[in-house]
């Protein structure tokens, strides 16, 4: 962010719904760019993103987004940026030009202004030829699309995006988030993706944070978070049975998956290096072919996360 002002700064963020708390203590700080919220059903994602645009009042903590505080300004963070709710919000008997120049006068713009960005982002978002057609006729992709619109018909410095992809077709799916992409890599503007869709998170984000139970798990940038697993996936030639006899007598675990290849991992409290490996390997006279370093899969990363109570990664 310019000025080093960074795009999200929550401290300590607390936000209760009667006697349940959605959100317990979270800490975030985030200088910009691309930023997926993961996490299931339930993890408290749709609530911070209600907090950081001052729509839920806090129990406890702040949020600020651009550097204005949620709480004390909600109307300005939204006059900055660009919401797209999970449930459906569009007005009923409004055609998609209609509903998306409404949205454009409901964040500030002037009635010309507001039409003609209209019709610039339903463009931008495939809708031209539907843009006459009523929102009440639309498929539930075509409505994802023009709530997207909807969002972004101000130009808003950010957008923050609950569930984008949620109920619609493969085609639709890769449309929206071809469209986020763009946005957040050739357009310059942020992103906050929220969803319990893993693929999506990976395909848009550059950074992540996991939410489980309301706390945060695990938070950085994905590839740095997924990292290595400490283990080899290995293939030998010879007799595979041999090669695995002595790794597992080395101590090791080893497995072998539906392709062939072994996959070694030290003890949790060990360390395993390709040198050891190779030297198993000439001792079963089985030469190693293949040897790379086992990477965590995104998956691996988010079960892991909320499977740690109370724990931030």
């Amino acid at each position: 962010m310019n000025d080093g002002i960074p795009l999200l700064d929550v401290d300590d963020l607390v936000v209760r719904y009667g006697r349940r708390e959605a959100l317990v203590g979270v800490d975030v700080r985030y200088e910009g760019g691309s930023l997926g919220l993961l996490g299931p059903n339930g993890a408290g994602k749709s609530s911070l993103l209600r907090a950081l645009l001052g729509l839920v009042r806090p129990a406890r903590g702040r949020a600020s987004v651009l550097g204005i505080d949620a709480r004390r300004n909600g109307v300005k963070v939204r006059a900055n940026a660009g919401y797209m709710p999970e449930s459906d919000c569009h007005v009923p008997g409004l055609t998609g030009l209609e509903f998306t120049a409404y949205s454009g006068r409901l964040a500030g713009l002037g009635a010309h202004d507001a039409k003609r960005r209209a019709h610039e982002v339903l463009v931008y978002v495939g809708l031209d030829e539907e843009r006459y057609r009523k929102v009440d006729e639309y498929s539930r992709g075509m409505k994802q699309k023009v709530k997207f619109a909807a969002a972004l018909v101000h130009d808003p410095a950010v957008l923050f995006l609950d569930e984008p992809t949620n109920g619609v077709d493969p085609q639709a799916r890769q449309e929206l988030l071809a469209l986020i992409r763009d946005l957040a890599r050739d357009k310059g503007i942020h992103v906050v993706l929220s969803s319990h869709l893993l693929q999506d998170v990976e395909a848009v984000c550059d950074d992540m944070i996991v939410l489980s139970q309301g706390s945060v798990r695990a938070v950085g940038a994905i590839e740095e978070l997924k990292g290595r697993r400490g283990g080899f996936v290995v293939r030998v030639a010879g007799v595979p049975a041999r090669f695995e006899e002595e790794v597992r007598a080395r101590g090791f675990g080893v497995e072998l998956d539906s392709r062939g290849a072994f996959r070694v991992r030290a003890a949790p409290d060990g360390t395993l290096e390709a040198r050891e490996l190779f030297a198993l390997a000439r001792a079963a006279e089985t030469p190693i072919r293949h040897l790379v370093p086992e990477e965590e899969s995104l998956e691996d990363l988010f079960l892991r996360a909320i499977e740690l109570p109370g724990e931030k990664g």
